[in-house]
């Protein structure tokens, strides 16, 4: 009877997340300003007032895998603002390589602190297309797997170097501080 109860359970606890798993709910990773949200215009998604951004700096290094994961993710955010000022309809999985990308980029908003991990280094260039574009191109010609494949690549060559400059908000390798 015991060993039946316990079969009984296993679904539940199977399902159930791992104790200190890491989890961000990225369609309210937007710039809350007094409650709200609102679309970020210019910057690094880290550098706006954000819960679940904080949550993934709080992470430290472990939020990478976390946030490579979901980059197939191609389930629309339902947000009332766009995440990201006139980018239409951001899939979960834009807004994790829109994050990485940021993670990953210096203050001054123009070199990458990860060889390889710059916007037009995964995605190539981008001409005079918009972001979104670049990125939707990309993710049709290749797929999403295409950059999470990238990206897992990327994290497995550099994740043991990888530390966060709070100065820099931003993640560094530590040799290049």
């Amino acid at each position: 009877m015991v060993l039946l109860c316990m079969l009984s359970l296993a679904p539940l606890y199977a399902q159930s997340p791992a104790p200190g798993k890491l989890r961000f709910d990225l369609s309210r990773i937007g710039f809350v300003l007094d409650g709200q949200q609102i679309c970020e215009d210019k910057g690094r998604l880290q550098d706006y007032p954000s819960p679940v951004m904080d949550q993934i700096i709080a992470g430290g290094p472990s939020s990478i895998p976390v946030l490579i994961g979901m980059l197939t993710d191609g389930r629309m955010a339902k947000t009332k603002e766009p995440i990201i000022c006139f980018w239409p309809g951001m899939a979960i999985g834009d807004i994790a390589f829109c994050i990485l990308t940021d993670l990953f980029t210096d203050a001054t908003y123009t070199r990458s602190t990860l060889p390889g991990a710059g916007w037009d280094d995964m995605l190539g260039p981008a001409g005079a297309r918009p972001g979104w574009e670049q990125l939707h191109d990309f993710t049709r010609k290749h797929g999403r797997a295409a950059l999470r494949t990238e990206w897992r690549l990327l994290w497995d060559k550099y994740k043991d170097q990888v530390s966060w400059d709070p100065r820099e908000t931003c993640f560094k390798l530590k040799a290049a501080k």
